[in-house]
């Protein structure tokens, strides 16, 4: 039986893929932030706006969010 922590890796990890591949790609996102800030995290959203979540993450400025990227959030 999984511990909590798990599930909720596993449930971070479900997010994040199902999002990232709106676009196509299982790795990174690109505009699907600000969906996913919508629908998964809206109390984010009040603290910044998805383009400046984004500026933020992007680490390495490839115009995505990769999932270790992601992760910072």
């Amino acid at each position: 039986m999984p511990t909590d922590l798990e599930n909720s890796l596993n449930s971070i990890i479900f997010v994040y893929h199902k999002c990232s591949l709106e676009k196509g790609n299982y790795q990174a996102l690109y505009g699907d932030l600000k969906k996913l800030l919508a629908t998964e995290c809206p109390q984010y959203s009040k603290k910044k706006d998805a383009d400046s979540w984004f500026k933020e993450l992007d680490i390495n400025s490839d115009g995505a969010s990769n999932f270790q990227e992601f992760l910072i959030l």
